[in-house]
């Protein structure tokens, strides 16, 4: 084929070509509108979370030192001084009077198998108590942990010495006026009581204050028993001091949850004030070495007992037995703690101390047969009933 034939072909082509794109746009009409887009939705901020109500404080609960009951805030009783009694328990002296209405007690030995009472009254006082009796070294280290004011009837000169070396305030026979008098219906030396309202007076006459700013007390609420590990039933508490005649026995009642308190198989009661049996919330058995002190001539063999500082401590409430230490500096009542170092809380009443020789020979019934052992009490005590009582009467003379 030739050049110019060529072209004329490759001409056609091209012809042909434009004319078949334009019949297709002839074809296809007028080019569509595009849709118009939808309006964009604009969504409104989702609205904030109302603020939440604060939770209102919690109201001030204002509880007693000694006791843990609830009392309104304005209760003077909350910044009162307690009153500290050293009170006989001899046979010759019970019943004592006044002893049930004791926030705290601590019993310890005297001399030879004899207990004595140092009672401490704080929720209640009564108008009189007593027998009131001699110091003891013990005393001066219970009393500042309660920043107590302190009644007795006298002390050997050894415990003069060492009261002259603290800050307690105290009144005893020489100083208290009229707040100490004789009674006729016991022989003396048991026959010495206490007037309450007249020691208030003699200690302001003194210069005493009634009041503190810094009120010492107990720690009280309910435990995490799951927490507290391992634990007994505890229905009965024997005692071992030194005999029947100071041996103690207490009985859990399941009426009131309380322990109930025996000796000799009886109720020990108050004198007076409807003659209640003495009974506490709490039992607690404290470690403290008996140390024998120094021979005063005429006087018998006396103990020095140091409660500051730590030791083993048994706790009985409810009916439950829960094993501890006890630590104190001295500044403070104790603070009780089971083997793991938890607090142990006390029930809110009256709490007796319990300090034998020995707290691990305490005889303590569960009530399920196959633990208790029925003849276990029969053995326990060191001493006889008749050894205790000479011992007793030897160094119980005029103190």
């Amino acid at each position: 084929m030739t050049r110019k034939k060529t072209f004329r072909v490759l001409l056609a082509l091209a012809f042909s070509v434009v004319l078949g794109a334009s019949l297709l746009a002839g074809c296809s009409g007028p080019e569509a509108e595009p849709e118009p887009l939808p309006e964009p939705v604009v969504l409104a901020p989702p609205e904030p979370e109302p603020e939440p109500e604060p939770e209102p404080e919690p109201e001030p609960v204002f509880t007693l030192p000694l006791t843990g009951e609830e009392v309104d805030e304005y209760d003077e009783r909350l910044f009162l001084r307690p009153i500290s009694v050293k009170i006989e328990n001899t046979p010759e002296s019970r019943p004592s009077l006044g002893i049930t209405y004791a926030d705290v007690v601590y019993e310890t030995i005297t001399e030879g198998g004899i207990t004595r009472f140092n009672a401490i009254f704080h929720s209640k006082v009564p108008e009189k108590a007593g027998s009131v009796r001699s110091a003891r070294n013990s005393d001066i280290t219970i009393v500042p942990e309660y920043d107590a004011l302190f009644v007795f009837s006298g002390t050997n000169s050894l415990v003069w010495a060492d009261l002259g070396k603290t800050w307690i305030n105290y009144i005893e026979e020489g100083t208290a006026g009229r707040s100490l008098y004789r009674v006729s219906h016991k022989a003396g030396p048991h026959n010495l009581y206490l007037d309450t309202a007249l020691a208030f007076d003699r200690y302001e006459e003194r210069g005493f204050p009634l009041d503190t700013y810094w009120p010492k007390g107990l720690a009280f609420g309910e435990n995490d028993m799951a927490a507290l590990g391992d634990k007994d039933d505890a229905i009965e508490i024997f005692v071992p001091y030194s005999g029947s005649y100071f041996d103690v026995t207490w009985t859990y009642d399941l009426l009131t949850g309380r322990y109930m308190r025996y000796i000799r198989g009886d109720a020990q009661r108050d004198e007076g004030y409807e003659k209640d049996q003495i009974y506490a919330d709490n039992i607690v058995m404290l470690e403290v070495p008996y140390i024998p002190a120094p021979d005063v001539p005429g006087k018998g063999q006396t103990f020095n007992l140091n409660f500051v500082g730590t030791g083993s401590a048994i706790v009985f409430r409810d009916g439950v037995r829960m094993d501890g230490t006890w630590r104190t500096d001295g500044t403070h009542p104790p603070i009780l703690e089971d083997l793991d170092g938890n607090l142990i809380l006390l029930k809110p009443g009256k709490t007796w101390f319990q300090v034998p020789r020995d707290i691990f020979a305490a005889i303590v019934t569960t009530g399920h047969p196959e633990i208790d052992d029925p003849a276990a009490v029969d053995e326990a005590s060191s001493e006889t009933d008749e050894a205790a009582m000479q011992a007793a009467s030897a160094a119980d003379v005029n103190e």
